[in-house]
């Protein structure tokens, strides 16, 4: 498995929900793999936001969960994953999920990445 920062893999890490309720960005994640390239939105990341549902096998996500707790010192509470479309390769978006500030606003930060299967 591989963790990488994901700046490398998106210019697009901050989703606000005062800055963004109306435009709808989306973050253009490159695989690590294949450099095919899947879109993450602002509804997605809340979905998923502080749950421990997974899109992957049993199998891949205990070898996710466990590389993780091996390899990050702090962990970000929320977690997005699927399997890359073109080559099938795991991956997982970490992100923290954050309430506050004026008009009641929430967001999320992409971290890190992480993919393989080994």
């Amino acid at each position: 498995m591989k963790l990488t920062e994901i700046n490398k893999v998106t210019d697009k890490t901050e989703f606000n929900s005062y800055a963004d309720f109306e435009t709808h960005p989306t973050a253009e994640l490159k695989c690590i793999n294949c450099e095919n390239k899947i879109s993450v939105n602002f509804s997605n990341l809340k979905k998923h936001q502080l749950s421990d549902f997974t899109n992957l096998t049993e199998l891949d996500a205990k070898k996710m969960t466990e590389f993780i707790k091996e390899k990050l010192s702090e962990i970000p509470n929320s977690f997005l994953d699927y399997y890359c479309p073109s080559c099938g390769i795991p991956t997982r978006v970490l992100y923290e999920s954050w309430a506050g500030g004026k008009h009641g606003e929430f967001g999320f930060g992409l971290k890190n990445i992480i993919s393989g299967t080994e």
